[in-house]
């Protein structure tokens, strides 16, 4: 056995010891979690335990916190939780404090900071601070006293009013179409008030109800059915009953301020950003709006990739991605377009219910906060009326750079992503922006007649038990994996179950059958993909390390450019052709046509196979033949002599249904009668050989 002498082992030790110093903590951080009322159902009668996950929370009503250890050195198998301090008085208890996932009710109104330490020696802390509600009384200080021109903005919002709309019969009526009479239960009250725990005393409206007695009274004048009161439209019986004799009540009776920025007697006794609640995040939305049973869109948005962001979450917080990959940052977009503030952007990672709707204004329906789109990357203006409401999702939805540049650029000096991002769906619904070949396709569309674009098919009505919501999931399929195609029934015909069933208008692949939109799409795809380079993944190459291994075949072949970029352009619309099938259509035949050697002429699809007589002829150097293919065929245009010699070979290759032109360079052939002929061969038949003749005179 070898023995190391003391020095040795000396030397081992201490870098071992300095080893240790120099480690990184152990990671951890402690998220404050937004809880909502699907989360938590059933809750104890009387609480409505839901938080919106920020710093300020209301005294007496719970808080939620999570020890995130993601990216910490070793595996976490033991947490503490504690308080490092707590207001004079206090004795709020952590429960399970040695869990990942904890919770405390601040028992007095002040300051809280917690602490979690984890195994390995990470720690981290929190500031919570527990407040009350003031409401917005009639007099003397309140939100709008320091907030004077988002207070007027925000009545004019249903949320301002939902509860005295409510018990005057005025909600349903007005906002439901063939309602007389508006219904309303005692359930609803939670969610459309300031605050709501009839056992938590902090000033919100459930408590102050039930300590006044007017949570047994508003309901008196109505008759109950079904569990619901019916209340005649326009009753004011319990306003004006509620307003006269429960002022305190009336006070935080609707939705207010403080129910999404938390309660507010912290932030009048010490104004400042860190004494209310303000985030992106979807937690204050999420209280109501993923409740069960009725109120279950939250679920829906939670369970989409706005909300999960699989494949880019890391991207919110670089501001090369910003707004499209942070919801904070798209609020701030949203403000100014032309020049968006992210000075003071907040990092989200998801696309929250805030990014897309102003929960302060009512200016655009459903509270959207943008219902346009200046231009697309190229400079392209949708004409005017096309995209409805969905010119909001096509704010993000849409390539970043000009295509034809693109291509031509790429030309010149490959670049690393070649191809229109992830998303140009806006570019393909609107029929521009790809490689057109100068086809003069710019604009057409198959659905640009949708009055919302987008939103018309990705948030159809949905129905989830009880629930009846605009699907905000947004996905074109349901849990489980079947079609949603409840909007294409519209124009499709309801015997339509699956977009398997919506038939193109041709056979664009020209294998004989008129297929599925999808399928037709998919197989042009594929084939366009056979022609073109690709990577280890096996798809079309799009990074310069991948060009450089064989640059020469790329600049022998300057067909593949526009190809591969029309390729990614068509696959990551991700809809297979539906979003716009006729654009979609055009630029794939025409890039396969290109793949083939010939330039595809128009969108129009011939009835049969056709070689038509070259122009000019006679011709002086060069002319040009066009020929018409019905089915994908296997073509060939080739020029003879009178001798029958070889000349020229113009085209050799598979082609799709087309018309299509090939030109011929006859610099350094001698004058005289010449032939050409064209062969087509499908299915590994010969179904087509035609010949015509040309001059050549020099």
């Amino acid at each position: 056995m070898k023995r190391f002498s003391p020095h040795v082992l000396l030397l081992v030790g201490l870098f071992l010891v300095g080893a240790l110093i120099d480690a990184p903590a152990q990671t951890v951080k402690i998220h404050r979690v937004a809880m909502s009322g699907a989360r938590i159902s059933p809750y104890p009668a009387g609480t409505f335990p839901v938080s919106t996950g920020f710093r300020v929370v209301p005294k007496a009503m719970k808080v939620y916190l999570h020890a995130d250890t993601n990216g910490a050195i070793i595996p976490v198998t033991s947490y503490n939780w504690t308080f490092v301090s707590v207001p004079a008085g206090s004795t709020a208890a952590i429960d399970t404090p040695t869990y990942a996932s904890v919770r405390f009710i601040p028992d007095m109104v002040g300051q809280y900071i917690v602490k979690v330490e984890v195994n390995g020696g990470g720690f981290a802390q929190d500031t919570i601070i527990a407040a009350t509600y003031i409401g917005l009384p009639t007099t003397g200080l309140s939100c709008n006293t320091c907030h004077p021109t988002v207070g007027p903005e925000f009545a004019k919002t249903k949320h301002a009013t939902m509860f005295t709309r409510g018990i005057s019969g005025q909600q349903e009526v007005e906002d439901y179409e063939g309602k007389t009479v508006g219904v309303y239960s005692k359930n609803c009250i939670k969610c459309h008030t300031t605050g709501w725990d009839q056992f938590a005393n902090n000033g919100n409206f459930g408590y102050l109800a039930k300590q006044t007695g007017f949570d047994t009274l508003w309901y008196k004048p109505f008759t109950l059915v079904g569990g619901e009161y019916v209340i005649p439209h326009n009753d004011s019986t319990s306003v004006r009953d509620m307003n006269t004799n429960f002022p305190t009540v009336a006070n935080v009776a609707n939705i207010g301020c403080e129910s999404c920025h938390g309660p507010g007697s912290a932030h009048a006794a010490a104004p400042g950003k860190a004494t209310i609640g303000k985030s992106a995040e979807a937690g204050a939305c999420m209280q109501c709006h993923d409740a069960p049973n009725k109120h279950r869109i939250g679920s829906y948005w939670a369970a989409s990739s706005h909300a999960t962001m699989p494949l880019s979450k890391e991207e919110a917080g670089r501001t090369a991605c910003w707004p499209c990959h942070n919801g904070a940052a798209l609020v701030d977009y949203a403000k100014n377009p032309a020049k968006p503030d992210y000075t003071k952007t907040e990092i989200i990672e998801s696309i929250s219910c805030v990014a897309c709707h102003d929960p302060h204004s009512d200016a655009n329906p459903n509270q959207l906060r943008i219902m346009t789109l200046d231009k697309l990357a190229n400079g392209y203006v949708p004409p005017a009326g096309v995209g409805g409401k969905g010119l909001l999702c096509m704010n993000c939805h849409k390539a970043r750079v000009d295509g034809k540049l693109k291509v031509e650029s790429q030309m010149r000096v490959f670049g690393d992503r070649f191809y229109a991002h992830y998303s140009p769906q806006a570019d393909m619904f609107l029929g521009v922006n790809a490689y057109e070949y100068d086809l003069g396709i710019t604009g057409i569309g198959t659905h640009q007649g949708l009055d919302d674009g987008c939103v018309t098919c990705h948030m159809a009505t949905r129905v989830n038990g009880s629930s009846v919501h605009s699907n905000h999931e947004m996905k074109m399929t349901d849990a489980n994996g079947k079609d949603i195609v409840t909007s294409c029934q519209t124009c499709h015909g309801k015997a339509v179950t699956s977009f398997h069933d919506i038939k193109a208008a041709t056979d664009y692949d020209g294998n004989g059958k008129i297929e599925a939109v999808i399928t037709e799409i998919d197989n042009m795809l594929d084939k366009l993909k056979s022609y073109l380079p690709k990577d280890a993944s096996g798809e079309p190459i799009t990074m310069k390390v991948d060009y450089a291994k064989d640059s020469a075949s790329w600049k022998a072949h300057p067909e593949w450019y526009a190809g591969t970029w029309n390729y990614y352009f068509v696959k990551n619309d991700w809809s297979h052709g539906i979003h716009n099938t006729k654009y979609a259509a055009a630029l794939l035949r025409a890039s396969l046509g290109k793949m083939t050697g010939v330039d595809m002429l128009d969108q129009n699809m011939p009835n049969g196979f056709d070689l038509q007589q070259n122009y000019p002829n006679p011709f002086n150097p060069s002319t040009t033949i066009k020929f018409s293919v019905s089915r994908a065929a296997d073509v060939n245009i080739s020029v003879y002599s009178s001798a029958g010699e070889l000349v020229a070979t113009l085209a050799n290759g598979n082609v799709v249904p087309g018309n299509y032109s090939a030109k011929w360079d006859a610099t350094n052939v001698a004058s005289g009668m010449y032939f050409y002929r064209m062969t087509a061969t499908v299915n590994g038949v010969q179904t087509v050989n035609l010949t015509k003749k040309m001059m050549l005179v020099k």
